[in-house]
């Protein structure tokens, strides 16, 4: 686990000892944006180190929350060295938190692999729907056209249009009450 190391600004006569927003957030377990509100309403003095880097007193840290725990470092009084960039000093691995969360990172990993695969799927299915959808369209304006076309045919006497009339075959002459029972 990475933190940074406080740093002391020695821009004031008294020399308190000045944190950044950033490692002021992780003391009093505030989130950054609560302190950067709290120093918008006056509730908080923001400071510049020799860098023009934003620091806070860690008096008046304390002053406000009662949840900041002051670090031994600073509590002895020691001096800590000024940078550009923030110090960092790092602990021992912790392995074992280490491969757990790569096992939760392979295991979201793995679902979200599983969410794609689920939508190509259903674009799939949606496409060949569509396909399908396409043809039938196609399929009914064949049908419409057609009856379109009959519609349109010139019509005979009676409302049948000439193809729909046919003659009627001739009946053979010869016995009259054949013809008459058939």
């Amino acid at each position: 686990m990475l933190h940074a190391v406080a740093t002391l600004s020695q821009a004031t006569a008294c020399n308190m000892a000045k944190i950044s927003i950033s490692e002021a957030a992780r003391l009093t377990g505030k989130n950054r944006s609560t302190l950067h509100r709290h120093i918008k309403a006056g509730k908080l003095s923001k400071h510049f180190d020799n860098d023009d880097n934003p620091v806070l007193d860690t008096s008046e840290l304390s002053r406000v929350y009662q949840s900041f725990k002051m670090p031994a470092t600073l509590q002895q009084g020691e001096t800590l060295p000024q940078s550009n960039s923030v110090q960092q000093s790092a602990t021992p691995p912790e392995t074992s938190n280490a491969t757990g969360e790569i096992e939760l990172l392979k295991l979201k990993l793995l679902h979200a692999e599983e969410k794609i695969t689920i939508e190509e799927s259903r674009r799939r299915e949606a496409e060949h729907r569509e396909r399908e959808a396409r043809e039938e369209v196609k399929r009914l304006l064949g049908v419409v056209e057609k009856q379109t076309y009959l519609l349109a045919a010139p019509q005979a006497p009676g409302g049948q249009t000439q193809e729909e009339i046919q003659p009627e075959p001739e009946q053979p002459k010869g016995n009259w009450w054949k013809r008459l029972f058939s």
